[in-house]
């Protein structure tokens, strides 16, 4: 007789021994985007295209074609703080340092997006974190208006080492109100745990978890992959470690809604990805990847959609080549320089930065100029000798003002969610009132100008200094100077591009 891994196997071989190695036409013309990288795209065509080319009937492993085009996200330690990504229905690919050895296998990587999503915090770098408040409020399985559970309520279940339970079922049922057991599962062979993963956690102490059968199944299976320009028999299909992850639970039970009915799914999270078992599925696709790079891309860039650089920059002082000087009360001289477009501190928008050179501090800020006018998306600090100190983002932009609203006695709030490398996430408000229009001398005359009173809720150790302040804009110019309790600016020089 033949059993488990062989007869895998011995089917494999019959159906290419069969059919020949099959003339697999390339993937239908599709209006997806193009890969960012031809090192992405070897990673996708050996798990993925025999299943675009029907030739392997199985879950896919990135998805049909990327979810996005190429991007670049914030990363510290690759060249110019920013790495190539792109996103994929089941993950991202990465190319952290795109000068190492392009046949390593771990040349491309995937993200830890289970580990972000749960704790609500964007890795910028190998130490350096993003705090968002809280995980995402997005279900991990079922339809997509499951109120229970989201990324968020896994905050509390992950990174609990576990004992080894080998041999025993999986039971445990996760309900909106804690912890129950399912003992009628038992009776499934598939959840029986068969290997307990040992490795040191992230923060330092050895942990371990447990993995049931038709998981550790799902994640050493042989398989085609696209080899030589044809479908190969391999074993295994793919490196589990590279695709999940670590564990970073024990699977458990859920009750969710699927195509509206009720449905008991087993889930385990794993670094990377999030396993789901739906036994009520038909064979094959009972065991698969959630859609954790959709669900990531949603939560990462819902407040930040997409934005290009209006002509009116230049309006607002924010024409690329643009320096201003400015005397302070400080004695110091504040030079701003403005530069870009730069399209990584928000990926897939391309944002105006400006340089500001203020006390021992170099302030990187970063604009959105659009038709509605100008908005702070965040920026980076560092010391004037380049010692990295904090990024800020914010979600969504914080808007300041745009032509139409220079009417004498307009008032606008705008809140936001202040998302900090160094502060926890928090809730803040800019209020903005328009107060007159006023003539203002500068070394170039008497200009036209609207004074505005700024207010922010943050106080001014976490903010700009303008953003509490009394300043002044005019035209064509920017700020030409303001004032807060403690300090004072005047525009003392200002070029601009022809």
């Amino acid at each position: 007789m033949v059993h488990g891994r062989s007869l895998r196997w011995l089917v494999l071989l019959i159906l290419v021994g069969v059919f020949g190695q099959p003339r697999v036409p390339p993937p239908p013309a599709r209006a997806e985007p193009l890969f960012a990288d031809p090192a992405f795209a070897a990673r996708w065509e050996y798990v993925d295209r025999p299943v675009a080319a029907g030739v392997a009937q199985r879950s896919w492993i990135w998805g049909p074609a990327p979810l996005s085009g190429a991007l670049t996200e914030r990363y510290q330690e690759s060249p110019q703080r920013a790495r190539l990504v792109q996103y994929f229905d089941k993950g991202r690919m990465e190319l952290t340092q795109p000068s190492g050895d392009p046949t390593s296998p771990w040349y491309v990587t995937g993200g830890l997006l289970t580990r972000e999503l749960v704790s609500g915090t964007i890795q910028l770098g190998d130490e350096l974190f993003l705090n968002a408040g809280s995980g995402a409020r997005i279900p991990i399985a079922g339809d997509p208006d499951n109120p229970f559970p989201t990324y968020a309520d896994l905050a509390t279940v992950v990174d609990q080492t576990q004992p080894d339970r080998t041999g025993q079922a999986a039971t445990s049922w996760l309900t909106p109100e804690g912890w129950r057991e399912r003992p009628e599962a038992a009776s499934d062979p598939g959840v029986t745990f068969v290997r307990y993963v040992t490795y040191t956690g992230p923060v330092g102490n050895p942990v371990g978890y447990n993995v049931p059968q038709v998981f550790w199944a799902f994640m050493t299976q042989p398989g085609l992959a696209w080899q030589n320009g044809a479908p190969t028999p391999v074993d295994p299909l793919f490196d589990w470690l590279f695709v999940l992850g670590y564990p970073i639970a024990d699977p458990f039970w859920v009750q969710v809604r699927l195509r509206g009915e009720p449905t008991w799914v087993l889930v385990q999270p794993f670094e990377r990805r999030i396993l789901t078992y739906t036994p009520s599925n038909p064979p094959g696709w009972q065991v698969e990847m959630g859609n954790i790079g959709q669900h990531y891309w949603r939560w990462r860039y819902q407040f930040t959609p997409p934005v290009r650089v209006h002509p009116s920059a230049g309006y607002f002082g924010l024409q690329p080549g643009t320096r201003a000087v400015f005397a302070s009360s400080s004695r110091l001289d504040e030079t701003w320089q403005v530069s870009g477009p730069n399209q990584s501190f928000i990926a897939g928008s391309e944002l105006v930065v400006r340089e500001e050179l203020r006390g021992s501090s170099r302030w990187i800020t970063y604009w959105a100029v659009t038709e509605n006018g100008i908005a702070l998306c965040g920026w980076e600090r560092f010391t004037r000798a380049g010692t990295f100190i904090e990024t800020v983002v914010f979600w969504p932009a914080l808007r300041l003002f745009g032509a139409s609203d220079l009417v004498e006695g307009t008032v606008q709030e705008t809140t936001v969610t202040y998302l900090s490398t160094r502060v926890t996430a928090h809730t803040l408000t800019l209020r903005v009132q328009v107060d007159e229009q006023t003539l203002v001398g500068t070394p170039y005359g008497v200009v036209p100008a609207w004074r505005l009173t700024l207010q922010s809720s943050d106080p001014p150790t976490l903010v700009l200094s303008y953003l509490n302040s009394t300043l002044w804009f005019s035209p064509n110019l920017g700020i030409i100077q303001w004032t807060t309790n403690q300090y004072a600016a005047q525009l003392r020089e200002f070029t601009a591009p022809s």
